[in-house]
């Protein structure tokens, strides 16, 4: 009988932590696939808060069963404070407590093809038959005063607006950055698209995809005469599973 042969290094893959039961399990579902596609690495999971095991707690977990190559991902799709400072910080603790660790540190999943492909694939599940140029998409961003994350909306909108043939496109906001997602809806019911088709640029469900569904459902009973679609958040896709092996691999080969 061959033999498996052991892992030669880690993969700790970051996420923020949820207090939705749901968000946590797709996080531990996207860990399953990444590990299915690297199977020379034993790849797990930490949260920054909410849920557990925290990094700090995985990434001793790892040191603890003799593994001193490391490898850790963030799994964010913009490039902010948590991916900037906080895992960063508890890194440079990590590595300050063990020098003999080797840590790699990957990019945030930003718009890697794959990820495109993921927004793709969402709209495409619930567009209604019909012409595309006959519809209308609302690509509904996190929002942030830091203009390079709340630009990631506009060039997902525009990418997508190429790919699908959309009649129009808009981008918006669920918080902080205009426009509102409220006054998009408004806008588009006061549009001639009968058919308006909403995204969440979101990896995983919680607190801002309820808040999203809820301004949409308001938008359904006082605009009846308009059909808006909801489709899915991108985290449970295997195109995200391909965004972060790629973002592995990019980080592990920059360092050599």
């Amino acid at each position: 009988m061959k033999k498996t042969k052991p892992p030669s290094s880690a993969v700790l893959l970051c996420g923020h932590g949820s207090r939705s039961p749901q968000a946590a399990e797709e996080f531990h579902h996207l860990t399953e696939k990444v590990q299915e596609k690297m199977p020379g690495h034993q790849v797990s999971g930490g949260f920054l808060e909410f849920n557990q095991p925290d990094i700090k707690t995985a990434l001793r977990d790892i040191y603890d069963k003799g593994l001193r190559e490391i490898i850790v991902q963030p799994i964010t799709l913009y490039n902010a404070g948590h991916t900037t400072h906080d895992i960063p910080e508890i890194l440079a603790i990590f590595q300050k407590e063990h020098p003999d660790v080797r840590l790699h540190y990957g990019a945030s999943l930003g718009l890697v093809p794959a990820v495109i492909n993921a927004a793709v694939k969402a709209v495409k599940s619930v567009m209604p038959d019909g012409d595309p140029e006959e519809f209308k998409l609302l690509v509904v961003g996190r929002g942030s005063k830091d203009r390079t994350i709340s630009d990631q909306s506009i060039n997902l909108c525009r990418k997508l607006h190429e790919r699908l043939d959309f009649g129009d496109s808009l981008y918006c906001y669920s918080f902080e950055s205009v426009p509102s997602l409220k006054s998009a809806l408004t806008q588009a019911a006061h549009s001639h698209y009968d058919n308006v088709v909403v995204l969440p640029f979101l990896l995983f469900s919680g607190r801002l995809l309820l808040d999203i569904h809820r301004e949409i459902d308001q938008a359904t009973v006082k605009y009846p005469a308009f059909t808006f679609h909801k489709a899915p958040h991108l985290g449970p896709q295997d195109f995200i599973a391909d965004a972060i092996v790629d973002r592995i691999q990019h980080a592990t080969k920059t360092e050599k």
